[in-house]
């Protein structure tokens, strides 16, 4: 039977600092899950940061895993920039939605002002942060994607329409939304400091489903990059990058992305992009984390389960810089808790170091 011998902080410490663990770290992404299980109304963890925070270290406790809480939704930057997003109350919500774009018309751009941090859900990170740093965790913040902001702020059909009728109008959104990212660093960095923080950055609009690899090289690339540049060189070491869906034909800008930057990067790629693939591409300079199927954790079986997770770790355990279990995007929130507990499971018994 697995004993552990290292609280979460000191696993994840060891992984970051090229340490061995005793056992494969587990961050199960879980966000509204947190709030399911502990018997909190979904809306509510997202529009109150306090009870996100303290729903995410309950549901932390009880599953024992190593993920530090953090604020986060994929709906970033519509109510940043003036727009207007709902809560999840209504049923068969999992996350905040966009109600009203900041953008409905080509004039309504020269009228969009970068707002000043914090802004929007960053009101709500910024409590998350505070009461995580005070229990000696890092401080995770939101960074992007500016694509994925973009898409937020016009609605994503109607900037999927401008990529090609006028993308010199998208161009100004993004260069809006990059601004706002650096600028809400530079926000968490003079609140916590650098070495207290972790930046996370992940969108789905980039996905190959949506865009293809050309586009995201002409329009998501530049500004993502010019953000991750902007953020180390604030002097924060670790950025966990969540390249959302299917962005395997992306991979090749993630490489230049990554290729000089300084500090740590933790990549969780969905469940498209092969394992092997990420080692090849990372694995020398980077810790992969992921990346399960997550609608797995809600529809299949625990014995089930349970075996995607074996079968991540043989994969992912083989690179040299270290692995993290995980799902390759957020727990579902109505996943049943022993599906979560296959993360843990698979960890002791096949994750030992």
């Amino acid at each position: 039977m697995f004993v552990n011998k290292m609280t979460p902080a000191e696993r994840i410490g060891a992984l970051l600092i090229g340490q061995t663990p005793d056992r494969v770290p587990v961050m199960p992404f879980v966000l509204g899950y947190a709030a399911k299980v502990c018997g909190m109304n979904l809306g509510d963890f997202y529009a109150d940061g306090d009870k996100c925070f303290r729903a995410q270290l309950l549901a932390m406790d009880l599953h024992g895993y190593d993920q530090t809480p953090f604020y986060g939704y994929a709906a970033i930057g519509a109510w940043e920039f003036g727009g207007k997003i709902e809560f999840p109350y209504g049923p068969g919500h999992s996350a905040p939605i966009v109600i009203k774009h900041p953008v409905e018309e080509p004039e309504d751009v020269d009228k969009l002002e970068v707002p000043e941090p914090p802004a929007g859900s960053y009101k709500e990170s910024i409590k998350v942060c505070r009461s995580a740093v005070k229990l000696g965790m890092p401080a995770i913040f939101q960074i992007g994607s500016a694509f994925t902001a973009t898409g937020n702020i016009l609605e994503p059909a109607r900037m999927m329409l401008w990529l090609r009728r006028q993308p010199d109008l998208v161009h100004k959104v993004l260069r809006k939304a990059a601004e706002f990212f650096i600028a809400s660093a530079e926000y968490f960095v003079k609140q916590f400091g650098a070495e207290r923080c972790i930046a996370f950055d992940g969108g789905p609009t980039e996905s190959n489903k949506m865009i293809s690899a050309k586009q995201f090289g002409e329009f998501a690339f530049p500004y993502i990059n010019q953000v991750h540049r902007k953020v180390l060189s604030l002097g924060v070491n670790v950025i966990l990058d969540h390249p959302c869906a299917d962005q395997t034909k992306n991979i090749s800008y993630y490489e230049q992305i990554r290729a000089g930057a300084p500090g740590i990067y933790i990549w969780n790629f969905g469940p498209e992009t092969p394992l092997e693939l990420q080692i090849e591409k990372f694995g020398k300079r980077d810790i992969i984390m992921g990346n399960v199927d997550p609608p797995s954790f809600q529809n299949k079986p625990y014995e089930e389960v349970l075996m995607l997770c074996k079968e991540n770790i043989e994969k992912g355990g083989k690179n040299p810089r270290g692995y993290i279990l995980g799902p390759g995007c957020e727990m579902p929130p109505l996943a049943p808790p022993v599906n979560v507990h296959a993360l843990i499971k698979a960890a002791k018994e096949y994750g030992r170091y």
